[in-house]
């Protein structure tokens, strides 16, 4: 008798597994007539339709643009450089941490920017002359400083 119901199992689940497996097989994505990439909404569309300018672009949204779909790049990553790092220790339990670095701006311009930071559970301490002295001595003399 169990031996009956196993069989009759085992043959249900083989025709569930061949049943979705053709199903599957039959799978293919809606059209879509919009001008975009329509990896955006299935990823295996062009494997189904004819391929258009956004499929020879390359891996979906590799660009690293925004607008992708539309076509134009308003997308700004400010880029930066850090030309000299230094750490000094207090007799608190903080630490002076002096950054200088270069940006690029909009314009292309670089901008040279010292930053001064404390950190740490005792940054309280430590004395708005002191962060002063620091930058006035180590940092670049066009530097535009900035104390945070």
């Amino acid at each position: 008798m169990k031996a009956c119901v196993k069989a009759i199992l085992t043959l249900i689940l083989a025709a569930g597994a061949i049943g979705f497996a053709q199903a599957s097989a039959e799978y293919r994505p809606d059209y879509c007539a919009r001008d975009h990439d329509h990896r955006s909404h299935d990823a295996s569309y062009y494997n189904y339709y004819e391929a258009d300018k956004y499929s020879r672009a390359g891996s979906y949204r590799s660009t690293g643009r925004r607008n992708y779909d539309r076509g134009y790049d308003n997308y700004y990553r400010p880029r930066s450089e850090v030309v000299h790092r230094q750490t000094y220790n207090t007799r608190y339990r903080a630490r002076i941490n002096l950054v200088e670095e270069i940006y690029w701006t909009r314009s292309g311009r670089k901008q040279l920017v010292c930053s001064v930071l404390v950190k740490g559970p005792e940054a309280y301490y430590v004395t708005r002359k002191r962060l002063r002295r620091i930058a006035r001595r180590d940092c670049s003399p066009r530097a535009r400083i900035q104390y945070l």
